[in-house]
């Protein structure tokens, strides 16, 4: 059975599959999507920028199409890098598929499980938020039109979609339900566009927590002989005999292991952060842009919103752009306290009872942990919890 086949990483699977970056799908079904995307991405678009040009001296309007259109940028952003380092993304699965196979016992199977499985569930949330968001920001212009129908007010009702948009060459009124029908239609898909790339990157960062979960508890669980004199305390100290220490060869394991899990993150003989070239430049656009469409989202919720339902669609538009920000820090800190947590696995081990050649390598092992792996937007803010209320705090500010 193929290992993304299993459960943890089968939605995943499937959403990648959908916007033609699953590294494994064929090249000419991943060409025919990811041709299909940028149509509607540019079918979206293109009305947009129309409504931008057209309500210039609108300030309302001009805020509420300048804050759709900035997120589809975002999206822009996160789509063409997951299509530029798409070799680095395959490179990425291929370790994921290589470090199930390297597991030494069903106890480390059971600590890789977790972590996947634990990744699962963050992205199924993180999938759900978003999607109810999306929802109730397409519904708002449909609901006073429902609710009209139970009405006896005669009061007209404008002809409004999700978004400030303007076909031009469409009349509104002769095909408005089913220029609506296109537009949500769009919002759905472009929302599903970011919810797969964020779950590429969620699969990923969670499967590398876990190999360092899974090389604690290998740490842990280092074999020692039974000494019950001091002479054989000794013997086993100045043991000379490679071949017959097992606790040598068991951390020798241990490094290997440790050395793999570090590739996911450093590459190169300058240590540049793999994860970090794969996602460094979508996460600067994306954190680059968060600041001011949150206050533009804040701003709108204070003097636009004059009904339940638009009340309910900034909320959950903004929510949305704070729910994105909090899971790029909070992955992020997740890999700097994984990465951090070996010297706290390896002082956990019984080191006195080891030979002195083990013990030269649990210092090598304990000097190397004390660097923590990070991820940066853009090379220039590190993305943590504490930078992500900071982050949040100048938005308040703004």
């Amino acid at each position: 059975m193929d290992i993304f086949d299993k459960p943890y990483y089968k939605s995943t699977k499937n959403f990648a599959t959908g916007i033609g970056r699953w590294p494994y799908q064929s090249r000419m079904q991943s060409l025919i999507i990811i041709t299909f995307l940028w149509i509607v991405f540019f079918l979206q678009a293109i009305p947009q920028i129309f409504a931008l040009v057209m309500y210039s001296d609108d300030r309302d309007i001009l805020i509420e199409a300048l804050s759709s259109f900035i997120v589809d940028v975002a999206l822009a952003a996160k789509y063409l890098n997951a299509s530029y380092h798409a070799d680095l993304i395959r490179n990425l699965f291929d370790k994921v598929q290589l470090d199930w196979k390297l597991m030494m016992n069903e106890g480390e199977k059971r600590v890789q499980e977790y972590h996947s499985e634990t990744g699962r569930i963050l992205a199924t949330g993180y999938g759900a938020f978003l999607s109810a968001s999306a929802m109730i920001f397409i519904m708002e212009p449909i609901v006073p039109r429902i609710y009209s129908l139970f009405s006896t007010s005669n009061e007209s009702i404008s002809f409004r979609f999700a978004l400030p948009l303007e076909y031009v060459i469409f009349e509104k009124e002769d095909h408005y339900w089913l220029m609506l029908t296109i537009s949500n239609t769009f919002v759905l898909i472009i929302i599903f566009g970011f919810i797969s790339c964020d779950l590429i990157f969620i699969t990923l960062l969670q499967h590398i927590c876990g190999q360092f979960a899974v090389l604690g508890y290998r740490i842990e669980n280092t074999p020692t002989a039974e000494i019950t004199t001091n002479n054989e305390k000794e013997e086993l100290i100045i043991s000379q005999k490679i071949d017959q220490d097992a606790s040598y060869q068991h951390l020798v394991s241990c490094i290997q292991m440790h050395s793999r899990a570090l590739e996911y993150v450093f590459f190169d003989t300058l240590f540049a952060e793999l994860l970090e070239e794969c996602f460094a430049m979508s996460f600067g656009v994306v954190i680059g842009i968060n600041l001011p469409i949150m206050s533009l989202t804040g701003f709108q919720i204070i003097t636009q919103s004059s009904t339940v339902q638009q009340i309910l669609k900034s909320l959950s538009f903004s929510g949305s752009q704070i729910l994105h920000l909090f899971f790029d820090c909070y992955m992020s800190q997740k890999l700097n306290d994984s990465s951090s947590e070996i010297a706290q696995s390896i002082a956990n081990i019984k080191w006195y009872n080891h030979s002195v050649r083990s013990q030269k390598l649990l210092v090598l092992m304990t000097v190397r942990s004390q660097v923590p792996c990070k991820l940066t937007a853009g090379k220039i803010m590190e993305l943590s919890i504490e930078n992500f209320a900071l982050v949040k705090k100048k938005r308040d500010f703004f």
